[in-house]
């Protein structure tokens, strides 16, 4: 197991790193107090990374483990929201002012992982958060690798394995005909796709488009996640326009071209202003039910 120490300044760990860990019961990551682990697939193996850190320190031990940890060290940094630049982002008035002031310390992870970050958004598209870690939860247990290191936590299955499967391989996972033809366009492209992870995300983009399956909202969450762009903007999403538009301008409902209006005066930090929406649980009113949930395992 590899050990480094990384400075860390002012960024706030548990929030820049809590962004990673968003669906219930992830198999591939583990944050607690201080604490922060993960699974995942690199290009050269299976590998952990754990990150450790006390509260009044101004820095992080990282350790990283099996085939992959070599990789994951190398870009430890970015993944903790060191290479995330703050500077000119200066709201000028409330309500996101004062969000900015309660969380100066949220940076963008970048984590290059980029077959763990597709498949784990190409199984989110168009079902619910609960549904979607339940299926995330049963594919990834099913066919991944014990994390090395790590007791508890499972690498998602290689692109290759995955590549292999079929359709109904993963309808028992609770992954319906479309995310799965998805999902497996997306395991044959990333071993072409990966050397484009250290590179710029502008030029990644159009690739990634390019495979069937990942349109606006993969792409956009991908550039959120994989490169840490802070200007990207999430589109094609049910709920974030909304929540942008009632953050800035009190408005109960809108839709992305509405968003992106309100959004554009914070060039080059868009991303970050979704992020301290989030961060303040910032919700317009509800009006309509949740949609009922619908399981296709029995199908």
């Amino acid at each position: 197991m590899a050990v480094r120490s990384i400075p860390t300044g002012d960024i706030d760990l548990a929030s820049t790193l809590a962004s990673l860990a968003i669906l219930a019961q992830d198999p591939t990551v583990r944050l607690s107090p201080g604490r922060f682990d993960r699974a995942t697939t690199t290009p050269e193996g299976p590998g952990s990374i754990i990150v450790t850190w006390a509260d009044g320190e101004a820095g992080a031990r990282v350790a990283t483990a099996g085939d992959g940890a070599g990789w994951l060290a190398d870009r430890a940094p970015a993944l903790l929201g060191c290479e995330d630049d703050v500077r000119g982002f200066d709201p000028p008035a409330p309500p996101l002012r004062d969000l900015w002031r309660r969380h100066r310390g949220d940076r963008i992870a970048r984590t290059a992982t980029l077959w763990h970050d597709l498949a784990c958004f190409i199984v989110q598209q168009r079902v619910s958060r609960t549904d979607a870690a339940a299926h995330w939860r049963r594919l990834v247990i099913a066919l991944g690798t014990p994390a090395p290191g790590l007791p508890g936590l499972v690498a998602p299955p290689d692109p290759a394995t995955v590549a292999r499967l079929s359709y109904h391989d993963l309808h028992r996972h609770g992954i319906e005909r479309q995310r799965a033809d998805n999902l497996l366009h997306a395991a044959r492209a990333a071993a072409r796709l990966q050397h484009l992870v250290d590179g710029d995300v502008d030029r990644a983009l159009p690739h990634l488009r390019a495979v069937r399956g990942i349109g606006p909202w993969t792409a956009s969450c991908i550039a959120t996640s994989t490169w840490g762009e802070q200007d990207a903007v999430i589109v094609g999403d049910d709920g974030i326009p909304s929540m942008v538009a009632w953050l800035l301008a009190r408005e109960r409902r809108a839709g992305d071209e509405r968003m992106l209006e309100l959004l554009e005066p914070h060039r080059p930090h868009r991303y970050r202003v979704v992020r301290l929406a989030f961060l303040g649980g910032v919700r317009p009113p509800r009006r309509h039910p949740r949609a009922a949930r619908t399981d296709i395992r029995r199908r």
